[in-house]
């Protein structure tokens, strides 16, 4: 029976995708718990949160840490709802972008499908880079702590990172099967370190601090006179720990019964996410008895969390890294391919419809994966990694630049569908539809974004130096060049935007 029913459902995939104008060619080996599960380790809400609350630290404080969440959380849920919606009705490997098309005006269908994939391929290549790097701080820090000789450079940082990119990139191509079960390991590890470190944490911590100090402490180590401007900017380790979940829709060629199941690991990914992590997030902050030794500790920067386990710990080293490895080990054989695998599906799907050269856009007849997609994604990352050798601040402003890059990525195709409220008729509505709360969500979603991308690029520290100049502008303008360059050079003459109205 539960073969007749995945046939069934395979059936109806290749229908809508053919509604599309597009073919079946990838094989459906996920379905809605590993693809949940999947955003659940792509995101990885608690263990971003450790390796960037040292920004909130600064410039919040514990109030900035705790409510600071509660309200990425509240906004992400809102960007997640809408981005259901259009993922029920254009369940594709290309996301954001093809929602943009399906949305935007018939005249400015084509350009704008194109800047929100550069826009998109350049956000999950950042994300992609950011973790790995988070990754490779960590088993740094291991050994800064625990081996007295060691140097720290960072061209071992960048190596390091080239290694785990490589990694990933072999999971990628040989091991899609076995990616498909790994999520299960990968969600197991992800609730195992998160009970693990709260667990420690409030056993091992006496006395607390006080639930006044965590509710309302705001500590302004910025520069900001504003504690407002400081609290705004010390939400980038929130905002950023609930991003990276829409790797669900980039793997919805991969996912059976996709137009009905989709949605529900996007809203379930973040509504889960935010009501695990919060109460862990007031358990740290109840632990966090000390920000300047946290923060002036050899790995205070590098790795937050591994400095307060160390430091409560007395410098153990059974107990530091057993308290903390979960993040490596989960990064390292879930999270790194899954991420790096929805980017390769984004630049797969862009190559696909001729977009970038062919040889992108080719799956490969016995593996059934994007090879070649894979490898410019991995090329990219391990070049872009080498950054860090030359320019350390450079490379930390990746950091609030994927946050906005990402958050744009989302809000795009609701801003379009705000303001161009036309429904193109050849798309119909899908299983999950928000009704009369659609323009509601909507506005609320997008202001919420607008809010987290003037904010990120706020330099986190006053005065503004070489050292602590936030590159998140540049980051964000990049992809627009890019696709301004490209557009004009070939992409208006051979691009045709998906889904095009019968009278365009």
């Amino acid at each position: 029976m539960d073969e007749i029913a995945d046939k069934s459902a395979l059936g109806d995939d290749e229908t809508r995708l053919a509604s599309l104008g597009l073919e079946q060619a990838m094989k459906r080996n996920f379905n809605v718990w590993s693809l949940i599960f999947m955003g659940f380790c792509t995101s990885v809400t608690w263990e971003v949160i450790t390796s960037s609350m040292a920004q909130a630290l600064m410039t919040g404080g514990s109030s900035s840490i705790v409510w600071g969440f509660l309200a990425s959380s509240c906004g992400a849920l809102l960007i997640a709802f809408s981005l259901s919606e259009y993922a029920s009705m254009i369940p594709t490997a290309g996301g954001q972008y093809h929602y943009v098309a399906a949305l935007a005006p018939p005249r400015s269908r084509r350009v704008l499908s194109w800047i929100a994939d550069w826009v998109t391929i350049w956000a999950w290549i950042l994300s992609a880079l950011a973790g790995l790097f988070a990754n490779t701080l960590l088993l740094q820090s291991y050994i800064i702590l625990f081996s007295k000789e060691y140097l720290y450079q960072r061209l071992h940082t960048s190596l390091m990172l080239v290694a785990f990119a490589t990694w990933c990139a072999v999971v990628s191509i040989f091991g899609i099967k076995l990616l498909h079960r790994l999520t299960f390991l990968g969600i197991a590890l992800h609730i195992g370190g998160y009970l693990t470190t709260m667990i420690y944490l409030l056993v091992a911590v006496r006395p607390k601090i006080s639930a006044t100090y965590v509710f309302t402490d705001l500590t302004n180590l910025s520069g900001w006179k504003s504690d407002g401007v400081a609290w705004s900017i010390g939400l980038m380790g929130s905002a950023l720990s609930l991003t990276n979940w829409d790797s669900t829709l980039h793997l919805a060629e991969g996912m059976k019964d996709a137009s009905k199941k989709l949605p529900r690991t996007i809203w379930g990914c973040v509504a889960t996410s935010s009501l695990i992590t919060f109460p862990w997030v007031i358990a740290l902050s109840f632990c966090i008895t000390d920000i300047q030794a946290v923060l002036n500790g050899p790995v205070g920067r590098l790795a937050p969390l591994t400095q307060i386990v160390y430091n409560i710990s007395g410098g153990d080293l059974s107990t530091t890294i057993g308290v903390t490895w979960f993040f490596l080990f989960l990064s390292t054989f879930v999270g790194g391919p899954s991420v790096l695998t929805a980017t390769s599906r984004i630049v797969w799907s862009f190559a696909r419809e001729g977009a970038l050269p062919p040889i992108f856009g080719q799956i490969h007849p016995r593996l059934g994966v994007p090879v070649n997609a894979i490898i410019l994604c991995w090329a990219v990352i391990s070049a872009m990694s080498f950054i860090y050798v030359g320019n350390e601040t450079a490379f930390y402003g990746i950091s609030s630049g994927v946050t906005v890059v990402m958050i744009f990525s989302y809000s795009f195709p609701i801003m379009i569908d705000i303001m161009y409220p036309v429904r193109n008729e050849n798309l119909p509505f899908g299983s999950f539809q928000l009704g009369r709360a659609k323009w509601p969500v909507n506005v609320g979603a997008v202001c919420w974004s607008i809010y987290l991308m003037i904010f990120m690029c706020f330099p986190s520290t006053i005065p503004v130096t070489q050292i602590n100049m936030n590159y998140s502008v540049v980051i964000f303008a990049f992809p627009f060049v890019l696709a301004g360059i490209t557009w004009f050079s070939y992409g208006r003459k051979i691009y045709k935007a998906p889904f095009k109205e019968d009278s365009d």
